[in-house]
């Protein structure tokens, strides 16, 4: 999941001071981030992570930490940031040759690194220093260089130059909470945006119009939107919500239903597609009190694969996952689980960090 709750002014051990900066806005003073990382915010593979090994974890608030050998180890890599609490990480489509991450922050926007986290550069221009819960990357990047943010209740910005500059592109007043963008966004162009109170809006045109969806949901706060990787034939997508559990779409977002058969709590943190859904009909789900479900029927039924007596924030799921067969779920304490089998066994780990 996406966090996205306002915290306190103390991060990384220390107090983010400011001078004025040209113009009258306040420049921060950078700042060394070191404090444990207390909760697992959201997870980003490589998408060579089968091979390479890589995984970045955005953390609060601890900044950002990076494993070269599958989750067994960690090294924090937080030089340049000035916030340390991470609400969202993706990485370029094309990592393996471009080196690109982006993070979003709870108080001073979003953040890039373009050679694998070693650095970070403020890239926020247009987004000011906003609260930003969400950021998404087109999955055509190399070629369209689009991203979207969304901000705590000034809607959803866009940046169609890799992050050098933003502008806001609709939903001025919404608190947006996450983003999903269609599999074949090259062509269809589609992106979901969710809110907070506002409900679903769709755009078929890469976020320059918008359109509320919320038939047959309810009065929802949306945490997650999954897309199915067979979207274009199947137009099937995923909204999780913090109260109402999963939602399900067949016909792209026109209509939504419930999907919670099996379900013991409704709380979604975490919702993942498998990348071969269409023959393995497989979904997994993580909520805030700890239960981690698996549904083989496409999201239709559900059952309990783990319990812990801890908070749950997020969920991913290997690019690889055909031959790896790789989850993550991360929570609070630092700890995370992973699951090497599909989601049948759990090993529970923690951010142990080695010194990079």
């Amino acid at each position: 999941m996406r966090w996205f709750m306002l915290v306190a002014l103390l991060v990384g051990g220390g107090v983010v001071s400011a001078c004025s900066g040209s113009g009258g806005e306040p420049t921060p003073t950078p700042i060394v981030i070191d404090s444990p990382p207390e909760d697992l915010i959201s997870f980003a593979f490589s998408p060579g992570f089968e091979n390479d090994g890589v995984i970045f974890v955005g953390t609060d608030p601890g900044g950002v930490f990076r494993s070269d050998d599958h989750g067994d180890s960690w090294t924090r890599r937080n030089d340049g940031l000035i916030d340390g609490v991470v609400t969202d990480i993706a990485l370029s489509p094309n990592f393996l040759s471009d080196d690109t991450i982006f993070i979003s922050t709870v108080r001073n926007g979003v953040f890039r690194s373009r050679n694998g986290g070693d650095t970070w550069e403020q890239a926020s221009s247009g987004l000011e220093r906003r609260s930003v819960a969400v950021i998404a990357i087109s999955p055509d990047f190399g070629r369209d260089r689009t991203l979207f943010a969304g901000t705590q209740f000034r809607g959803i910005f866009r940046s169609t130059n890799g992050g050098d500059s933003w502008a806001q592109i609709g939903l001025p007043s919404s608190n947006v909470l996450a983003i999903g963008t269609s599999h074949e966004y090259a062509t269809d162009r589609t992106v979901f945006a969710g809110t907070g109170r506002d409900g679903v809006f769709r755009s078929s045109d890469g976020g320059e119009n918008w359109e509320e969806i919320n038939r047959g949901l309810f009065d929802a706060v949306s945490s997650v939107v999954t897309f199915s990787p067979d979207y274009a034939r199947d137009a099937t997508v995923f909204l999780g919500t913090t109260e109402e559990g999963p939602f399900k779409s067949t016909n792209g977002g026109n209509s939504w239903r419930p999907v919670d058969e099996g379900l013991t709590s409704l709380k979604t943190e975490g919702l993942v597609v498998s990348p071969n859904f269409r023959r393995d009909g497989l979904v997994l789900m993580a909520t805030l009190n700890g239960n981690v479900f698996v549904s083989n029927d496409g999201g239709e039924t559900y059952q309990t694969v783990a319990t812990r007596g801890r908070t749950l924030r997020t969920m991913e799921i290997s690019p690889n996952f055909l031959t790896d067969k790789t989850i993550f779920v991360g929570g609070s304490r630092g700890l995370f689980m992973r699951s090497i089998d599909g989601g049948v066994n759990w090993e529970d780990m923690a951010i142990a960090e080695d010194e990079k």
